[in-house]
């Protein structure tokens, strides 16, 4: 299971090595067959020869690693997007609970008041805890409206 997970994050660079075999072997026969070379060299003797082929290979493997490299990076940004989405799901999930919870106890307050009956302490209590409330439910506005703010703010200008 673990080299197939590395077979996938790997890809393209496994498809560039094969591509450069390939390539190496094509441009062996291609010398052999179509320039008439006395004998089939894998590993060419001239050196000029040999310096192009290990060139281009280096090249073909290269781009399969860069192109790795960045797929992995795209595949992580994706990622960390979902998971701010999610987050911020929540955060507004949250601040509606939270405020819908706030407008119940100005609610229950309000009533408590119009009885003669309930301590004006336990409504003075009542209201620092309505307070506090008020303050979590700014907080997580501020929270959710940073979150929605566009990347760009974040980075300086590219020009």
């Amino acid at each position: 299971m673990r080299d197939d997970a590395i077979m996938k994050k790997k890809m393209f660079t496994v498809v560039a090595i094969l591509l450069a075999l390939v390539f190496w072997f094509f441009d062996a026969s291609v010398h052999y067959f179509i320039y008439n070379e006395p004998q089939f060299e894998l590993v060419p003797n001239d050196i000029n020869e040999l310096w192009m082929r290990a060139v281009i290979v280096s090249l073909i493997i290269l781009f399969g690693v860069f192109s790795d490299h960045f797929t992995q990076k795209i595949m992580h940004r994706q990622k960390q997007l979902e998971v701010a989405h999610i987050f911020g799901s929540l955060i507004h999930a949250n601040r509606d609970v939270l405020d819908n919870l706030l407008k119940q106890m100005k609610l229950f307050r309000m009533e408590a008041q119009k009885s003669q009956d309930f301590d004006r302490d336990v409504i003075k209590y009542y209201d620092n805890a309505i307070e506090q409330a008020s303050d979590l439910v700014v907080t997580l506005l501020k929270v959710e409206q940073a979150l929605n703010e566009p990347e760009s703010a974040d980075r300086p200008d590219e020009s």
